[in-house]
């Protein structure tokens, strides 16, 4: 995988996951047919009766082809491209290269049964390639080499029914490496080596986790926000009232006007789980939603200020030994390491005390971690330390999935009780000359993107 590089304009672009896609529509749409039909009948005439069978292998092809479509839908904007310097494989805003120098040889492998023909392509390199790149490593196969001499090793990607552009475009960018089609047996795909290549990847995953971050140049203004809490409830929001809808359709599905029968029992126990299923999980939502409610965590020149519902407290940069952002997408955090012990049951912070190791030999092991959210804000985020806490600032760590812990919820109670009632705080830490935290209104704050 490369970072900074990208195709010329003149390239030859095909949208490879777009294609797959549209081939796969005319599949998924049969499937999903299928499933409805088989729920139709399930839910009729109150009662599934003898034809439970067939109805279990329409539903389950209508699974299938929901699996299907959800896995196509997500590679949509998987695109391949040909220019003078190499092939290109680009998923997102990543994208790896495959030089022509270190190719021996490309063309195009094909097998045909009475029902599909598969079609790959073939990248054979004259020498030692990474059999772990994080975008191709599912592309690697170890096979025969092209002739005596080269490595076993090569990638070969699946083109399905779009050979022919495939093979334009070799022969445009590439016909001195050109070796052609050539028919092979239906079992020679083979498959990713997916057992090693865990196991080679855990062996330097310490060494991956913790590899710098870079971020991206952007003007700030007098205060940058860190977290728009508001932004968490509404999402909240929109998982619970899918959730209704949901769970409201299955139950008026599951349970007959007029049921009867040992099947009738059973659709009766099925809802009454979905039913508390449900409501446990509209209650989680529920407490995140009142923990996020009215909070926003802003930065500018005196520190990082948290505010929710009306209270606020400041932590002044000089009361820092360290500042720095960790990441383990989707998450991205802000790691306020302090100078001192912190008050860790601070009734606006403790849900941000996490326990881990300090910074440096002689600090303490409490630190902050606030999300970043929305994400895209890390970048922002990233300039306001830069500005205003340059001496601290430590930069950005990819972290292991994981890292960020979970609040000592059990913990704070337990205190809370120790001390006979709610865990009581210091006044909020504000400098004596620092400014109210800023309205997100305000021309110099900086949203998250």
């Amino acid at each position: 995988m490369i970072s900074g590089e990208w195709p010329a304009e003149d390239a030859t672009v095909l949208r490879y996951g777009l294609r797959r896609l549209l081939l796969s529509l005319p599949i998924v749409v049969v499937c999903l047919g299928g499933g409805w039909t088989g729920l139709w009948f399930a839910f009729r005439d109150d009662g599934i009766g003898a034809g439970w069978i067939p109805l279990a292998m329409l539903m389950a092809m209508g699974v299938g082809g929901l699996i299907l479509f959800v896995t196509r839908w997500r590679a949509r904007r998987w695109v391949t491209a040909f220019d003078s310097t190499g092939f290109w494989w680009m998923r997102g805003k990543e994208a790896a290269l495959i030089r022509w120098d270190s190719l021996a040889g490309a063309g195009m492998y094909w097998a045909r049964t009475s029902h599909r023909a598969v079609f790959t392509v073939e990248l054979c390199p004259h020498g030692k390639m990474d059999r772990d790149d994080p975008l191709l490593w599912k592309f690697v196969r170890d096979t025969e080499p092209l002739r005596p001499g080269l490595p076993r090793l090569r990638y070969r990607i699946d083109v399905g029914d779009s050979h022919k552009a495939y093979e334009k475009a070799f022969v445009r960018w590439a016909p001195e490496l050109w070796f052609g089609r050539k028919e092979q047996p239906m079992s020679y795909p083979g498959h990713p080596d997916e057992t090693g290549h865990r196991e080679r990847t855990a062996e330097r995953s310490d060494t991956v986790a913790h590899a710098p971050l870079v971020f991206d140049a952007v003007g700030i203004g007098d205060t940058v926000v860190v977290q728009r809490g508001m932004i968490l409830v509404y999402r909240r929001l929109g998982v619970a009232l899918a959730l209704v809808a949901l769970c409201g359709w299955a139950v008026w599905a599951l349970v007959p006007e007029h049921g009867h029968g040992a099947g009738a029992v059973v659709r009766q126990v099925i809802a009454a789980v979905l039913l508390l299923s449900a409501g446990w999980a509209l209650v989680m939502i529920a407490r995140g939603a009142r923990m996020d409610y009215g909070r926003r965590v802003t930065m500018d020149a005196d520190g990082v200020h948290i505010v929710r519902r009306g209270r606020s407290v400041t932590l002044p940069w000089d009361s820092l030994a360290g500042v720095g952002i960790y990441e383990a997408p989707p998450l991205r955090t802000l790691e306020l390491c302090p100078k001192d012990e912190i008050d860790r049951d601070d009734p606006l912070l403790w849900q941000w005390v996490r326990d881990t190791e300090p910074l440096r030999p002689g600090l303490p092991r409490l630190r902050h971690r606030v999300s970043i959210w929305p994400a895209g804000g890390r970048h922002a985020v990233a300039a306001g330390c830069r500005r205003w806490a340059p001496h601290i600032w430590f930069g950005g760590e990819r972290m292991p999935s994981g890292y960020q812990g979970d609040r000592d919820r059990k913990g704070h109670r337990s205190r809370g009780r120790d001390t006979g009632g709610p865990v009581a705080s210091p006044a909020p830490r504000r400098p004596a000359d620092a400014r109210p935290p800023h309205d997100l209104d305000d021309p110099g704050v900086t949203p998250a993107p």
